[in-house]
């Protein structure tokens, strides 16, 4: 990815609107290829459909050292890279994850299995051949945790999103499973689960290999084999880097850092002439400690050129947001334009 640069598009604006500045992340691939990203851009209902191809003229960079444009460009809000969820962050809030009618196809009928798992901690009374999770333990010698629990690392080509769709569904469905998160989370019942969901998924292409190899198919084979699977898998991603996010967090560094290097520049700077960001975005809160770093500060660098009183950026911001009439905002600049400057409270 040569001479790989990035930008940020400004939305247009529409004949009867005026709609907030809007930038969404793009990677320049070459001089004459560039790929428009709307990932995490919050656009406003009125906006309609994203942007979709964005043309070189209609870019603006970090604009690096460069005190006076920052100041005359209000951002539209989006997902920063640092409140972007890792895939730690997906399964442990996995209340979030979208409800999965499949699931209830495949789980139901093993809710009383599963519900044994979780109570009963005596792992000789189970048949290892129904519970291939459990002859695993057996034979390595697994030791339980303090709250009594068996942590099982494998989880097979399940992605971060199913991984969590399954952890929802058994905290719901399995009795008591959601006052004792820490028993089965990552842990055997959990896996047991991902087992028979691996069993469901994928039983006709365990039958054609066991077929093949001329052995009797029954289900427990088929749970040995998924529980193979569940051992030897990978997601198909688990090996490719989001690309998108490591330019997004380049991006941000070089947008918000406050350093001796960055100048005036980067002491939080954007839009401070032209009004607030889109639905008052605060751009700056939890930006990485390592960004910013101590310097001499100006008077002038916290001075704002041109504010509206209280009463007019309040009702501003909220006919913006609601795509009122370009009549009403017009009128509105139009005062702000007479006002004289104000400094920054």
């Amino acid at each position: 990815m040569s001479e790989a640069s990035f930008r940020l598009r400004q939305a247009l604006l529409t004949p009867r609107q005026v709609l907030p500045n809007i930038f969404a992340v793009s990677v320049l691939i070459s001089t004459s290829t560039l790929y428009a990203a709307s990932r995490g851009c919050r656009f406003p209902s009125s906006l309609g459909s994203p942007p979709g191809d964005v043309e070189q003229g209609d870019l603006v960079d970090e604009l690096w050292q460069d005190q006076a444009k920052r100041r005359e460009i209000r951002l539209g809000e989006w997902i920063h890279s640092w409140d972007t969820p890792c895939e730690e962050d997906l399964i442990q809030n996995f209340m979030s994850a979208e409800v999965s009618k499949e699931l209830d196809d495949i789980l139901l009928p093993h809710i009383a299995s599963l519900q044994k798992l979780l109570d009963s901690p005596d792992l000789n009374q189970y048949g290892a051949e129904a519970y291939p999770v459990i002859d695993y333990i057996l034979r390595s010698k697994k030791k339980p945790d303090d709250v009594g629990a068996y942590s099982i690392p494998f989880c097979g080509d399940i992605s971060s999103h199913e991984y969590a769709k399954i952890a929802r569904w058994f905290s719901e469905n399995v009795p008591g499973a959601s006052g004792q998160v820490e028993k089965w989370l990552g842990g055997m019942p959990l896996v047991h689960a991902f087992t028979l969901v691996v069993a469901h998924r994928k039983a006709s292409d365990f039958e054609k290999c066991i077929e093949a190899r001329n052995e009797e198919w029954n289900d427990s084979m088929l749970l040995k084999m998924a529980w193979a699977d569940l051992m030897i898998s990978y997601p198909t991603n688990s090996f490719v880097a989001d690309v998108d996010l490591e330019c997004l967090t380049a991006l941000e560094a070089r947008m918000f850092e406050d350093s001796e290097e960055a100048g005036p520049a980067g002491n939080q700077q954007w839009g401070l002439d032209v009004g607030q960001h889109h639905r008052r975005w605060n751009v700056y809160v939890g930006i990485p400690d390592e960004w910013v770093s101590a310097r001499d500060y100006s008077e002038s660098e916290l001075e704002v050129r041109k504010t509206l009183p209280a009463p007019f950026d309040r009702y501003l911001t909220y006919v913006i947001d609601s795509a009122a009439p370009y009549s009403v905002i017009t009128l509105m600049l139009h005062l702000w334009s007479l006002q004289t400057s104000y400094p920054k409270l």
